[in-house]
């Protein structure tokens, strides 16, 4: 089960958008989702038990810990 935390800031529609994400990563690796912000790269980064999906210019971020 995972935890997730958002950045200061970021709206709902937002947090949704990102939290949609995590299946594509989770399936195929990637996402063709673009940061709604900036039209940045959506990527995921691994911290052991728990992973951040977000833009690559860190625009926004959703922070999932393990529990």
């Amino acid at each position: 089960m995972a935890v997730n935390t958002t950045t200061k800031g970021i709206t709902m529609e937002e947090a949704r958008l990102l939290d949609s994400t995590d299946d594509d990563f989770f399936e195929r690796g990637k996402t063709d989702v673009k940061c709604p912000r900036c039209g940045g790269t959506i990527v995921l980064k691994r911290y052991g038990e728990s992973y951040t999906i977000g833009c690559e210019h860190d625009c926004l971020v959703l922070a999932y810990r393990g529990i």
